[in-house]
């Protein structure tokens, strides 16, 4: 299994980008309409707010959505379904009306507003080739149906390993993402990996200013898997680069929670479900 490369430059990005998603869940975007120097400044900027001590007066508060919005600390971080540790890592939540600090406020709101143009691009071109996979509700919806409100900006922040960690915690334990599509700035610091369909793990390819989308759980549910949500992890770096953290920016694109993804379950009974057994 190979993740493609796309060039969105290329008069066959539409359909090779809908292809590699198919078959493995995966696309990497190459020259997206997202602004890389400002994704550089950005991943720069939180690495510096993540490492300070301002980052205590935005601890999260759930949102009327459901969402939360702030800084969630590594102690109540997440622990993947089916492991028993929780990941290394801590990150911020960004939703409409999130409170930030000045200095991040301007770069976060204008890739967001990037960010969601590219998710509804992206969609749009399913909705153009996998429509009939999908449900009433949706075929021919996917674009329309992006939810700001329900759709989440994440800032990751994996920190340098001290050595003290617990034994088999790694940065982000195997998952698959909840939403319907994924868009992941490539980060500075290697790690993401993807598991093939044989169940080996291999990298995920790309260099910083491309984006990776991956396909998450309400699209495999609304297509009747034909558009898989594949198993991803982040590895903890060798040895000599321990020392260093890594930022990670994925914007969760997910639709208006009354949509119907199934005749067993609307977006919002869907998230209800994962969520609570994430909750276990």
């Amino acid at each position: 299994m190979t993740v493609a490369v796309v060039d969105m430059f290329s008069a066959e990005a539409e359909m090779a980008f809908v292809e590699t998603l198919r078959r493995t869940g995966f696309a990497v975007l190459r020259n997206p309409p997202l602004d890389a120097a400002r994704m550089e400044k950005m991943a720069r900027d939180w690495r510096d707010f993540f490492l300070g001590e301002d980052k205590w007066n935005y601890l999260a508060e759930e949102t009327p959505s459901g969402n939360t919005s702030g800084f969630i600390p590594p102690d109540v971080s997440e622990t993947a379904v089916g492991h028993d540790r929780k990941d290394l890592k801590e990150f911020f939540h960004i939703v409409p009306e999130t409170i930030l600090p000045a200095r991040l406020a301007d770069d976060a709101a204008a890739h967001l507003d990037e960010a969601r143009k590219l998710g509804k691009l992206l969609l749009g071109w399913l909705d153009i080739h996998c429509g009939n996979a999908l449900p009433a509700d949706l075929r021919g919806q996917l674009a329309e149906s992006l939810s700001p409100s329900d759709s989440l900006l994440r800032i990751l922040h994996y920190p340098p390993l001290t050595g003290d960690e617990q034994p088999g915690a790694v940065r982000a334990a195997a998952h698959e993402d909840i939403n319907l599509i994924t868009l992941l700035p490539v980060s500075a610091e290697p790690g993401l990996q993807v598991m093939a369909r044989d169940g080996q793990w291999m990298d995920v390819p790309g260099r910083p200013g491309d984006v990776i989308v991956n396909s998450g759980d309400m699209l495999q549910e609304a297509s009747s898997r034909q558009l898989p949500s594949t198993s991803h992890r982040v590895i903890n770096p060798p040895d000599a680069h321990s020392n260093l953290s890594r930022i990670s920016m994925p914007y969760f694109i997910a639709p208006d929670l009354d949509i119907r993804l199934s005749k067993h379950h609307t977006a919002g009974s869907y998230l209800k479900e994962r969520l609570d057994l994430l909750a276990r």
